[in-house]
């Protein structure tokens, strides 16, 4: 029982792989709407919610049967300014009531709504080799504040980042050195087309996902958004949240509008000594003064969530489409480190570091851990990596300096070869040009000595011209022998 629980607990606590945005749609809102849902269950199953006005004949059990069964069913309402309907109008669309039931299973369902997107982060982050939200609670442990602990941490840290980025890497040329991307206008081929996946699978495959799921979070707002609207169905508004704040400027109450009405009727039937009797019956909807009030807040919250969710994407995307701003990010903590650091006298090596060795997802994960352990651990775990970067460098274990310079000098090469193969496809068609014209003039002059004249005289010599001299020549030795 206690381990369930425990497990129960966890897995609706907060991850450490996230940001405070992503924490607002899969904790709080999924926790609040389960307990929203307990609340109003105890009020629906533990207490009466709903109370219908019955003939003073019925008996205790009558009344019970008529209030479960208004409550099962559904109720319409009638104003006491209009007219009773006819039976048959009486469930119409625009009066009948049928929600209330389900409030509590439609929050749930919901609650599970704001969670999926953040099981959906943990399984497509793991598929990246880096295990983030095990990282940051290694970065996050209180002990830390211990120098060994801390030590230990930084270690462990700079040594796990170390292989995956350096596993990405050579899965990175490994891919291009099999399929190299072509750099003329031959960019609509396969290769081109393929050459974008690793780039994202090796580079930026798990700053590529996270973007995906703040997608996804604004997605599912707008979604839960649209389900409110049918699940109420508040046909009337487009925008159930707008519609009640207009309602309430312009004074208009539940009885105009129509939304969680406090009283409505509700047709029955009773047997009773072989005959049926029809009843109708004026009830109370205690509960829908809870439902009220809580689906207003939660439109709100929601729309809320969005633009929160809108911003916190856009904020994102502004830093993977910018490498200055993950240079930027960089130097600002190499300079708050122990190291004396010089930001214009290092900018070429800061380049490097970044773009080449720390890449989109290194940048990431120094985001979230800075985010999550304090500013103080994420600037000690940068230095770690740049010290080890460069030691690696000056030992020649490790040639991204010259990466850059090497894969473009064999791009160049590549285009280089290109245009070889082209030149001499344009030569030999040339040629074949030449040698068409000159078949064309033999057929014209009889006289080979005539054609050479001409053909010197109208265009430059060519080696064809030269072969037609040196069977001229040896022509004419035959015709003397003779």
């Amino acid at each position: 029982m206690i381990e369930t629980s425990l497990k129960y607990l966890k897995f609706l606590g907060v991850r450490h792989d996230d940001d405070g945005v992503d924490r607002m749609h899969y904790f709080v809102t999924s926790n609040m709407l389960i307990v929203l849902s307990l609340l109003i269950s105890y009020k629906q199953f533990g207490s009466r919610p709903i109370e219908c006005l019955t003939p003073k004949m019925f008996p205790k059990s009558y009344e019970d049967y008529a209030e479960n069964y208004c409550w099962a069913q559904d109720t319409y309402i009638v104003t006491f300014d209009e007219k009773m309907p006819k039976v048959q109008q009486r469930y119409e669309e625009e009066r009948r009531i049928s929600y209330y039931q389900w409030v509590p299973f439609f929050l749930l369902f919901q609650a599970l709504c704001f969670r999926l997107p953040s099981f959906l982060w943990k399984h497509l982050s793991t598929q990246s080799g880096i295990q983030l939200d095990e990282l940051v609670k290694i970065a996050a442990n209180e002990r830390n504040i211990e120098p060994n602990v801390k030590q230990e941490s930084l270690k462990s840290l700079s040594n796990h980042l170390e292989n995956v980025l350096a596993f990405r890497r050579r899965a990175f040329r490994s891919f291009y050195r099999n399929h190299p991307p072509t750099s003329t206008l031959r960019l609509k081929s396969k290769s081109a087309k393929i050459a974008l996946f690793p780039c994202l699978r090796t580079t930026m495959f798990t700053s590529f996902i996270y973007i995906l799921i703040k997608l996804v979070y604004i997605f599912n707002v707008l979604t839960q958004l649209f389900f409110l609207n049918i699940f109420l169905e508040t046909s009337k508004y487009d925008y159930y949240g707008f519609g009640v704040v207009w309602n309430i400027i312009n004074g208009v109450n539940w009885e105009k509008s129509r939304m969680f009405p406090r009283v409505t009727l509700c047709d029955f039937k009773i047997r009773a000594m072989g005959n049926v009797q029809d009843y109708t019956v004026q009830c109370v909807l205690v509960i829908n003064i809870f439902n009220e009030k809580i689906f207003m807040f939660l439109w709100f919250w929601y729309f809320m969530l969005l633009i929160s969710a809108a911003v916190s994407l856009c904020y994102w995307l502004l830093i993977f489409a910018h490498p200055t701003t993950s240079r930027k990010f960089v130097a600002r903590h190499l300079e708050l480190s122990e190291l004396p650091f010089d930001v214009k006298g290092n900018a070429q090596k800061l380049r490097v570091f970044v773009d080449e060795y720390l890449k989109a997802d290194g940048v990431f994960i120094l985001r979230m851990i800075t985010n999550h352990a304090g500013i103080i651990f994420g600037t000690e775990l940068c230095l770690a990596l740049w010290q080890r970067y460069y030691s690696l460098i000056e030992q020649n274990e490790f040639p991204a300096l010259t990466t850059a310079k090497s894969h473009q000098s064999d791009q160049n090469n590549n285009e280089a070869a290109e245009m070889d193969v082209e030149h001499n496809n344009d030569t030999d068609f040339h040629e074949r040009s030449l040698t068409e014209n000159l078949i064309n003039d033999l057929k014209s002059y009889g006289d080979k000595d005539a054609l050479l004249t001409r053909r010197s005289n109208t265009r430059p010599m060519s080696k064809l011209d030269d072969i037609l001299i040196v069977q001229n020549n040896f022509d004419k030795k035959s015709h003397a022998s003779v």
